[in-house]
């Protein structure tokens, strides 16, 4: 059975509100929801990701290739987070990958080192200025890989 969006979305929400306040729930779901209008409105770029294996995530990939571009998953304990480009941050030059790590990084007080993956959690995202740092790094991300 192909997975469908809303049925992505749900399963999310509900792993999310597993481990999530109440008070945080909402915020955390506009953030997911902004996170997959931006997509949507890529379409020549950016699909949704039929195929995700893990429950509960959330993803979507380069169109015309498997490429995952963001994923978003609801951790247990730290709050949901994306990462971008999961297992193709490769792709990013060194200078390119500190630039999208410096990004991050400017939006949140877990600080990503060298060696991490892109991501970044929700609770980062919450913040509206911080929510448009990130859609500006995905958009440069989108025109490097």
């Amino acid at each position: 059975m192909t997975r469908t969006l809303p049925i992505a979305r749900d399963a999310f929400i509900t792993a999310m509100n597993r481990d999530t306040a109440g008070s945080d729930r909402p915020r955390y779901a506009a953030v997911l929801d902004a996170l997959i209008e931006w997509s949507l409105a890529r379409p020549e770029q950016l699909q949704f990701r039929t195929d995700e294996s893990a429950s509960g995530v959330v993803s979507f990939q380069r169109v015309g290739s498997n490429a995952v571009f963001w994923a978003a998953r609801p951790m247990r304990g730290s709050g949901p987070k994306i990462e971008f480009l999961p297992r193709a941050s490769a792709l990013l030059t060194a200078e390119k990958r500190a630039a999208a790590r410096d990004a991050l990084n400017g939006c949140t007080r877990e600080l990503l080192d060298e060696d991490d993956r892109l991501a970044i959690t929700f609770g980062a995202l919450k913040n509206q200025t911080a929510r448009e740092t990130v859609f500006s790094l995905m958009d440069d991300l989108l025109q490097t890989t």
